[in-house]
């Protein structure tokens, strides 16, 4: 692309469009994008289970028993937990910060990136892993509850370490 084109398209989009800072921020929310689609996929899947779970074996409310059994209920109530954590998570990805500092952007570029490239790394296999694990889930009673919280866990684990890193880089 022509610098003098490319420099006018720059300035109407208000970004660094076209140069390595701006391939660097571009990258970052390709990451963001794929880590939240795979935590997606993860909460679509348990928000199936949960409906077919009280289309199958929630009985309706009678007058004797208003209400569902405990025991039919509490594979709902750990499902919802896990869904709340996995929004939560994604929330948290989603809110990342983007560096807008140029020298946060240069120290990134000399000294930081293979460590962010690690950071990032992580956090796609993660989410990957746990929409793979996910995508083997049948029924809500046959979900690994502590594998899946694990697997969260150590995605907001990943996150803090990631904002931490780049706060001292800052």
């Amino acid at each position: 692309m022509s610098e003098p084109l490319a420099n006018r398209l720059r300035g109407l989009l208000a970004t660094d469009l076209y140069t390595e800072k701006g391939r660097l921020r571009s990258d970052d929310l390709l990451v963001r994008q794929r880590v939240t689609r795979g935590l997606g996929e993860a909460s679509s899947q348990l928000k199936k289970l949960i409906s077919d779970w009280r289309t199958d074996r929630v009985p309706p409310s009678t007058r004797e028993q208003p209400f569902p059994p405990a025991e039919v209920m509490e594979p709902i109530r750990r499902a919802e937990r896990i869904l709340r954590s996995l929004e939560d998570t994604a929330t948290m990805v989603s809110g990342l910060s983007l560096l807008s500092a140029d020298r946060v952007w240069d120290r990134v570029r000399k000294v930081g990136l293979d460590e962010l490239l690690q950071f990032d790394w992580t956090l796609v296999g993660e989410s990957d892993a746990l929409a793979t694990a996910a995508g083997g889930w049948y029924a809500l009673d046959e979900i690994d509850i502590p594998d899946a919280e694990a697997r969260i866990k150590r995605l907001r684990d990943v996150v803090g370490e990631r904002r931490r890193y780049l706060e001292i880089l800052a």
